[in-house]
C-alpha cells in the first residue's frame, strides 16, 4: 500500500519515499510538481476545496468558475509527463450521490481519452451495485464521503473491487488496518502539519514493511524545469 501525503514534496517525504517505496503523491489541480520515479502519483480533482464540511454545502460557482478549468489543465499536464499517473479522480460533488454520478458521466471521457485510469469518488448512499451499473466502469474506487460512511464501508468496497483508494486518512493506526485488508493506497494532508505523532506514525509504518529503491536521483537532475512543463502544456 502507498500513502500519498497530498501535495507534500519536502525533503522528509522524498527521503522516506526513497528509503521505503511506501509513499506517493496525490496532486490537486495547480499543485502538481515534476514527478520523481520514487514517487508514484495520482490526481485529485479539487472538489473538496469547494465543499463546506460544517454545512455539507457544495460551492458550485467556485467549481464552475476556475476549479473545473484547473482540473482539465492537470489532466493535460499529466499527458505531458514521461512518468504517467496511476489514476485520476473524476470530478465529484462531496456529500451528493446523484450529483456525483452526473459529474462522473459528464467528465469520465476526458480522463479515458487521456489514457489515464479512472477513479470514482464514492459518496454516502452509494453501493457496489450502483457503481457496477455505470456505463463507464471505474478502474479505481476512491472511498470518500463522511467519516461514518468511509470507515463503515471500506471493507465492502475492497471485497467488491480490485483497486480501492481511501480518501482523507491521517491516522497512523489505520494504515496497518487498511494495508491488511488490501487497500492499494490512501491520502491525507495532516501527515506533516505540526502533529509529530502523526509524522512519526507514518514513518514507523513505512519502515515496518518498506524496501529501499534502487533509483539514483542524479539520473533525474536537470531533466525537467517548470518552464519546459509550461511550454509543453501550452503546445498541447
Amino acid at each position: 500500500m502507498l500513502v500519498m501525503p497530498a501535495n507534500m514534496t519536502g525533503w522528509f517525504f522524498h527521503s522516506l519515499a526513497r528509503e521505503t517505496s511506501k509513499l506517493g503523491h496525490l496532486y490537486s489541480p495547480g499543485a502538481q510538481r515534476t514527478p520523481c520515479p520514487w514517487f508514484p502519483y495520482a490526481m485529485d480533482n479539487g472538489a473538496y476545496s469547494c465543499w463546506d464540511k460544517n454545512t455539507n454545502m457544495f460551492d458550485h460557482d467556485k467549481w464552475d468558475n476556475g476549479m473545473l478549468d484547473n482540473w482539465k489543465r492537470l489532466i493535460v499536464w499529466a499527458q505531458c509527463q514521461n512518468q504517467k499517473p496511476m489514476w485520476a479522480i473524476v470530478p465529484d460533488v462531496i456529500g451528493d450521490k446523484s450529483k456525483t454520478f452526473e459529474r462522473y458521466n459528464e467528465y469520465v471521457k476526458i480522463v479515458q481519452e487521456a489514457h489515464i485510469p479512472v477513479a470514482l469518488a464514492v459518496q454516502d448512499g452509494m453501493s457496489s451495485d450502483d457503481v457496477m451499473n455505470l456505463k463507464h466502469q471505474p478502474d479505481v474506487i476512491a472511498v470518500g464521503g463522511t467519516d461514518e460512511f468511509k470507515w463503515g464501508t471500506v471493507r465492502q468496497w475492497v471485497k467488491d473491487f480490485d483497486k480501492v483508494h481511501v480518501l482523507r486518512c491521517n491516522i497512523p493506526e489505520k494504515l496497518y488496518e487498511l494495508e491488511s485488508m488490501g487497500v492499494i493506497s490512501c491520502d491525507g494532508t495532516g501527515w506533516n502539519r505540526g502533529n509529530i505523532t502523526q509524522t512519526k506514525g507514518l514513518e514507523r509504518w513505512a519502515y515496518s514493511t518498506g524496501r529501499h529503491t534502487k533509483i539514483n536521483p542524479s539520473e533525474y537532475v536537470g531533466k525537467h524545469t517548470k518552464k519546459s512543463e509550461e511550454n509543453q502544456i501550452t503546445f498541447a
